[in-house]
């Protein structure tokens, strides 16, 4: 990330702008979701794994194509070494208003070692246990401000909008697994060498900040 030095922080620059829209994105790189599974027991608790799909006998094709497409993500994150998936038996209401149970199986899905690691590092960075839903990967990194407009007065403060170019470094060898890239089409996006961004910075009294972090 490019720092102003001891320039002026008030100054509209492309110095200033990078710094500023880097210490706003590099704490927020992109995010993998976990999917829901389709299913969960009678007596559920608030962990949030396992994660279970359905794995009953089907014989429509409707049917057997929408667990497929349920389970096709659960089974990426298995190949590129962030989950583990066994089989189990579970017991599930029996009706919408019947009390009785009965036992299904299911595909049953936990994080793995590397997957904890993943989140754990997600939760530091973001400080919220709701990313204990998401794998987080990279740094998202300024390279250049590649034009901004001239900063003018607009909802009582002066902003400006600026263009820019990024990447993410620091990526983790998980980002690369095809199976994965094939079920997160973001991934083929969002790591690619160069990409273009835009963002406003508003004047604080302390120098520009990103949109997102000055308040408004």
């Amino acid at each position: 990330m490019l720092l102003s030095g001891c320039s002026d922080p008030k100054k509209a620059s492309k110095g200033n702008f990078q710094a500023a829209i880097g210490h706003w994105i590099e704490k927020n790189p992109p995010c993998l979701r976990v999917p829901e599974g389709t299913i969960k027991p009678a007596k559920d608790s608030d962990a949030e794994y396992p994660r279970y799909v359905d794995a009953s006998p089907l014989t429509a094709k409707f049917a057997i194509e929408s667990r497929e497409r349920a389970e096709a993500p659960f089974a990426a994150l298995v190949d590129a070494g962030l989950m583990t998936v066994r089989d189990a038996r579970i017991s599930i209401k029996a009706g919408i208003f019947d009390n009785t149970e009965k036992e299904v199986p299911v595909h049953a899905y936990e994080l793995s070692a590397e997957g904890k690691k993943a989140i754990a590092k997600t939760q530091d960075a973001s400080g919220l246990k709701s990313m204990s839903q998401r794998f987080c990967y990279g740094t998202p990194t300024v390279d250049e401000v590649v034009q901004f407009t001239e900063p003018a007065e607009m909802m009582g403060v002066k902003l400006s909008q600026v263009s820019y170019r990024h990447h993410l470094k620091d990526l983790p060898a998980w980002t690369e697994n095809a199976k994965l890239r094939a079920a997160y089409p973001q991934l083929e996006r969002d790591t690619a060498k160069s990409l273009d961004g835009k963002a406003a910075v508003v004047l604080t009294n302390e120098g520009w900040v990103h949109e997102k972090e000055s308040g408004l």
